[in-house]
């Protein structure tokens, strides 16, 4: 009797993935920004089956492996260069070393409305909540000098302010050194628009931030008044290009958007900018002052003695509805 070898069959290609990319913050076109990411090769596919079991199927998947690391170590040689050669080259700016080509993007949140009385300190205490929930790690900073709210209320919180003052413009710049670590959430004051613009413009942060894997996302708590919109159509015509904008909604001092969300103008930037909208829901009065009164947070809220079984099941209810609207915006991950 003759013995007939099986034959194996066929099957479909194997796929083996060589995943390198950088999550990014958001996945859809956010403000116009554009993330510069090194493109690696993904999905190698293995026409052959057969190929699996073969040694140069394998030693070629390896020497691939090998000239993926052998690149990623000359651009990083290519960019250590010394201050003298940087100068022969006419360039006499030392860029910012980068560390991890493969690290996550930080992220620095700005709280944002220039209106006073907007509600900026409120939603700032909400997204710290929001983001203890999720086990967001981030540093606390309260650019608010005159009433610290935040810092009364948060342990650890760093404290930062603008100024006009070119003496004391570096003031704000341990907001971009903190980012270096991890991202940065800052609650600013009313009236810091121009401050605060002037220090991302004049020192190209939006650019120095992407070299670095840091971003911007600015978050414009809006009364509902047309005055509080032409505000935030100056921050998109300043900054939209560069910067990600969300449009706050304050539900608790404007219960219909119609008349703003019909405007030309806004409009206009929605179509120019694709700026993120969120809703931020009402949060009851009684509640809310006692809250303030008493300098406690929305967690300490919800055991505390003087607020009631139905006051404290309110609170739980805000929380509830913001933590969707926050994870709607696919910005805090």
């Amino acid at each position: 009797m003759s013995f007939q070898p099986i034959k194996r069959k066929r099957g479909r290609p194997k796929k083996v993935n060589f995943d390198f990319s950088i999550q990014q913050p958001h996945s859809q076109k956010l403000g116009g920004l554009n993330m510069e990411i090194t493109q690696l090769p993904t999905n190698v596919e293995i026409e052959d089956w057969e190929q699996e079991l073969d040694d140069n199927g394998i030693n070629g998947i390896n020497r691939e492996l090998r000239e993926i690391k052998t690149n990623i170590v000359e651009v990083n040689v290519n960019n250590e260069k010394t201050d003298s050669e940087q100068q022969i080259s006419g360039n006499s700016f030392v860029p910012v070393e980068k560390k991890n080509l493969f690290q996550q993007p930080r992220i620095i949140h700005i709280i944002d409305g220039e209106k006073g009385g907007c509600g900026k300190s409120f939603v700032c205490k909400t997204f710290i909540e929001y983001c203890k929930s999720i086990a967001y790690d981030m540093v606390i900073i309260d650019a608010d000098t005159s009433n610290q709210d935040i810092a009364k209320i948060y342990p650890h919180v760093e404290v930062a302010f603008f100024s006009d003052d070119e003496k004391q413009a570096k003031e704000a710049d341990k907001i971009f050194d903190l980012a270096f670590e991890k991202s940065v959430l800052v609650n600013l004051p009313a009236q810091a628009y121009d401050n605060v613009t002037n220090w991302i413009k004049r020192n190209d942060l939006a650019n120095l931030g992407k070299e670095n894997s840091i971003f911007f996302i600015k978050w414009f708590v809006c009364t509902g008044g047309v005055d509080s919109v032409n505000f935030f159509l100056k921050s998109l015509s300043d900054l939209g290009d560069d910067i990600i904008h969300v449009f706050v909604k304050n539900q608790g001092l404007c219960d219909d958007w119609s008349y703003i969300e019909a405007m030309p103008e806004f409009q206009e930037a929605a179509y120019k900018y694709n700026f993120v909208t969120m809703d931020f829901p009402k949060f009851p009065f009684w509640e809310r002052n006692a809250i303030e009164r008493l300098g406690i947070t929305f967690s300490d809220a919800i055991i505390h003695p003087e607020l009631k079984v139905v006051s404290k099941q309110r609170v739980k209810n805000f929380l509830k509805l913001a933590y969707e609207d926050f994870a709607a915006t696919g910005l805090i991950r």
